[in-house]
């Protein structure tokens, strides 16, 4: 039987895509499902599982304040507990952004709390020297150019369907680029 060092094991991995080395070694992490679906206290799908209209979601938008977040706090945590790194949800399925955006107002420096929460926690975990992952979703259900799939909260919603058909997810893909491209340069490399 042999033994394949990682080294050996990677070598042909795409350059591009960084060493998943550190991943073998520090597999004790955090995945922080954060978001504007928190507040529902039910899961990060509530309103597609809901089928829950984007007006009437807008609720948790209006009301978005949770002042007893303490980045600090949680970070010392998750060090104290052993962890290596930690990755944070920058925006869910809803569209919320957990940062302040320049490419739409459904972020979250407005909502009530108006501050970058996600500049909050990614500080605070590397002040603790844990490692930063980003979790950003491909689907947006605010946004106004994402195509109505089945997944789409409104899915069996004929009125809102007919409404939607002009829907260009070429558009869409831009502003996600554009989201990604913010969150890598503004937010990446700590």
């Amino acid at each position: 039987m042999s033994t394949v060092t990682n080294e050996k094991k990677y070598e042909n991995w795409p350059s591009q895509y960084g060493n998943p080395e550190w991943f073998i070694h520090d597999r004790f992490g955090l995945f922080i499902h954060f978001g504007l679906y928190s507040p529902a206290a039910r899961h990060e799908w509530v309103m597609t599982h809901e089928k829950t209209h984007p007006n009437t979601y807008r609720k948790y938008f209006n009301h978005f304040e949770p002042d007893l977040l303490n980045a600090k706090e949680w970070a010392h945590a998750a060090k104290q507990a052993g962890m290596k790194y930690f990755v944070i949800t920058t925006k869910h399925h809803e569209g919320f952004a957990l940062w302040d955006t320049k490419l739409s107002e459904y972020k979250v420096t407005n909502t009530p709390i108006k501050r970058d929460l996600l500049r909050e926690i990614i500080d605070a975990f590397s002040e603790e020297g844990l490692k930063v992952g980003l979790y950003h979703s491909l689907i947006d259900w605010y946004h106004p150019e994402f195509t109505i799939d089945g997944l789409h909260p409104q899915r069996d919603d004929e009125d809102f369907k007919k409404e939607n058909t002009d829907r260009n997810m070429d558009k869409y893909v831009e502003f996600m680029h554009g989201q990604v491209r913010e969150l890598l340069t503004d937010y990446g490399k700590n």
